[in-house]
C-alpha cells in the first residue's frame, strides 16, 4: 500500500507545484528503490506540463488518458478507467525512472463544474461516490500497490477533485509564503480538512459504497515554508517576512518544518528547463544558493513524518 500525500492550499502562488514534484523527485531519486506517483489534479495542469513538456503533454491530451477520464466516468459519459493513465516522465531515466505522472487537462475546471450538479440515484449516495472516485480508482485498478508513494497536486482550492484528494491522501503538506494571508489561511484550511471534508465524508460513509482506501482522519504531515525573501545586503530576511515567519513558528511550532525554501529565479529557471532541482547543483542560483541541498534535507524530513502515518 502506497503513502497518499496531497499538497494543498487554497491561495495561489505559494509554491504548490514546485513543492510537489522536487518532493516527488527527491523521494525517487534519493530513496530507491522508493516508486513514486504524482498525480495532478489541477486544471491550470502545470505538473503535467513540468514532467511531459509541453509537446508530450500535447500528446496525452488528445489521447484523452488523463485524470479528466476518472471524474468524466461519474457521469457516465466514458467508461471507468483503469491502470493506463500514468506515463514516464521526461526526467533523467537513470535517476527518475521509478517515478511516474498522472496528467491533467484545462477541461477539468469545466469537468469540476458539471460534476457539483452531477448525480447518479439517490442524492446521499452519489454525494459519497463522486468525492471518493481517486479512493475506487486506485484500489480498482491495483495501482495502489504498484508504488510507494502517491503526491496529489491539488488545485488552490477545496473543489470536489481537491476532496477526493484528501480522502485518499493519509496525509497533506500546506506550502506557505509567509504572509499576513497564510497566517490565517492555514489554520483555516486545517479545518476545512477535518470538518468540511473528513468529518462530512466520514457521515456520508454509510449511505455509500465500501472504499477501503477512503482516509477519514487526515494528518497534517506540515507546513513548508517557501519563497522566503532574503533582506537585501543583510542576513537574514525581509522584515515582513520576518515578521510574519515568527506568527507562523508560534502558531504551528514543530509542525513547521525546516528549511525554509527561499525566493530565487534558480527554481524557476529548472521547472523552465523542465528539471528537477537537484539536477543543476553547479548552477549558482540552485547550488550556489543550496536550493538543491534545501529541497533534499526537505524531502527526508517529509519522508520520516510521511513514512509515520
Amino acid at each position: 500500500m502506497a503513502k497518499r500525500i496531497s499538497i494543498i492550499n487554497f491561495k495561489g502562488g505559494v509554491g504548490k507545484t514546485t513543492l510537489a514534484v522536487q518532493l516527488a523527485a527527491g523521494l525517487a531519486r534519493y530513496h530507491k528503490p522508493s516508486r513514486v506517483l504524482a498525480i495532478d489534479m489541477d486544471h491550470q495542469s502545470s505538473l503535467s506540463i513540468l514532467c511531459l513538456g509541453g509537446p508530450g503533454w500535447d500528446s496525452v491530451v488528445k489521447s484523452g488518458k488523463v485524470i479528466d477520464q476518472l471524474f468524466d466516468s461519474f457521469g457516465g459519459s466514458v467508461p471507468f478507467p483503469g491502470n493506463g493513465m500514468r506515463y514516464q516522465t521526461r526526467f533523467n531515466q537513470s535517476f527518475y525512472d521509478n517515478l511516474h505522472i498522472v496528467p491533467a487537462t484545462l477541461r477539468l475546471d469545466d469537468i469540476e463544474i458539471s460534476l457539483t450538479s452531477a448525480q447518479q440515484g439517490d442524492p446521499i449516495k452519489s454525494e459519497w461516490n463522486k468525492r471518493t472516485l481517486i479512493a475506487r480508482w486506485l484500489e480498482e485498478s491495483g495501482i495502489d500497490d504498484m508504488y510507494d508513494y502517491i503526491i496529489f497536486d491539488c488545485p488552490p482550492a477545496t473543489k470536489i477533485v481537491s476532496q477526493n484528494a484528501i480522502a485518499a491522501s493519509h496525509g497533506y503538506v500546506i506550502p506557505v509564503v509567509p504572509e499576513a494571508v497564510m497566517e490565517r489561511g492555514a489554520p483555516h484550511l486545517q479545518n476545512m480538512v477535518k470538518t468540511g471534508i473528513d468529518d462530512r465524508l466520514t457521515a456520508l460513509a454509510k449511505f455509500g459504497d465500501p472504499r477501503p482506501l477512503f482516509v477519514p482522519d487526515t494528518k497534517l504531515v506540515g507546513v513548508v515554508i517557501t519563497r522566503i525573501k532574503s533582506a537585501s545586503g543583510a542576513s537574514g530576511y525581509t522584515d515582513d517576512h520576518t515578521q510574519h515567519l515568527s506568527s507562523l513558528q508560534r502558531r504551528w511550532k514543530t509542525d513547521l518544518l525546516t528549511p525554509y525554501i527561499g525566493e530565487g529565479t534558480g527554481v524557476s529557471q529548472t521547472l523552465s528547463a523542465g528539471v528537477p532541482v537537484y539536477d543543476w547543483p553547479g548552477a549558482q542560483n540552485i547550488g550556489g544558493r543550496g536550493i538543491d541541498r534545501s529541497y533534499r534535507t526537505l524531502t527526508a524530513e517529509l519522508k520520516k513524518r510521511i513514512d509515520a502515518l
